[in-house]
């Protein structure tokens, strides 16, 4: 993180300010400003990769908890900061819409992101299929709901780091012992499982190192990342799933769509 995430309200006050007068400002004057906010150890790269922000953006940031206010309580300047005309305070207290509107603002591209743009915090994340990507074939098709346009297909949680658990381990760990979305997707791609640790009878699996180069390579190529920074993970988590009725999440998911495709996919990986 280059600047920090816990400010005073007067702090929080003067960034405000001087987000106002970015949005309306020359871009001469606009690089002027940015040090202006920066040296108050505002930088908004530390919680999105989108480019440019406003106030709303900014306050957003404060209500989902990712920025702390110190001495006091905030109340947001801007509607699109409330949710049904009420001020919040954490992410437990953010309607759906809310945190699928966060969702867009933090997007990655594995493919031609930087890694270092998701942050070194927990969180909650959605695993989208890119245009014309498909989930290999199997004798069962699932039905898929959208965001942003693309089909979603998981979502889980990092409680430690978005960036070493979510992106890591799942995109580039090769090692599907240890990412029950790698496993998902390798026994429906037919890899076969073979014991992770020496101790094969612990019956933890994994697949042959080309099979998990193969898998990273598709990963990589064919799925966009949408995250949320919160430590009130486990509650955004069943919101999302009871949205989405992701095909790939097993647990918690009783939704009766897909219920046959969940029960092929189980089967696929109790299959050794």
């Amino acid at each position: 993180m280059k600047g920090k995430d816990k400010f005073t309200l007067e702090e929080v006050e003067m960034i405000i300010k001087l987000i106002k007068r970015k949005v309306v400002a020359s871009k001469f004057e606009q690089r002027a400003i940015r040090d202006e906010i920066r040296s108050l150890g505002f930088y908004f790269s530390d919680f999105s990769s989108k480019k440019g922000y406003t106030v709303a953006d900014f306050e957003s940031l404060i209500l989902s908890g990712q920025i702390k206010i110190v001495d006091g309580d905030f109340k947001p300047t801007t509607s699109d900061s409330k949710v049904n005309g009420k001020n919040l305070s954490s992410f437990q207290s953010l309607e759906l819409n809310s945190l699928l509107q966060i969702l867009k603002q933090n997007r990655f591209d594995p493919s031609t992101d930087n890694e270092l743009n998701i942050p070194d915090k927990s969180g909650n994340y959605l695993l989208c299929l890119r245009d014309n990507s498909e989930l290999p074939k199997v004798s069962i098709t699932p039905s898929f709901n959208l965001f942003e346009g693309l089909k979603v297909i998981y979502t889980g949680i990092a409680g430690g780091s978005l960036r070493s658990r979510d992106y890591r381990q799942r995109f580039k760990g090769n090692n599907a012992g240890r990412s029950t979305l790698r496993k998902s997707l390798g026994v429906l791609f037919g890899y076969k499982q073979i014991p992770r640790d020496v101790d094969a009878e612990n019956g933890k699996t994994k697949f042959d190192r080309m099979d998990e180069i193969k898998l990273t390579d598709w990963m990589i190529n064919n799925l966009i990342m949408f995250y949320i920074p919160t430590t009130d993970f486990d509650t955004i988590e069943l919101k999302l799933i009871n949205h989405f009725n992701p095909p790939l999440n097993l647990k918690d998911n009783h939704n009766s769509i897909n219920s046959e495709f969940r029960k092929l996919l189980s089967r696929l990986r109790s299959e050794k």
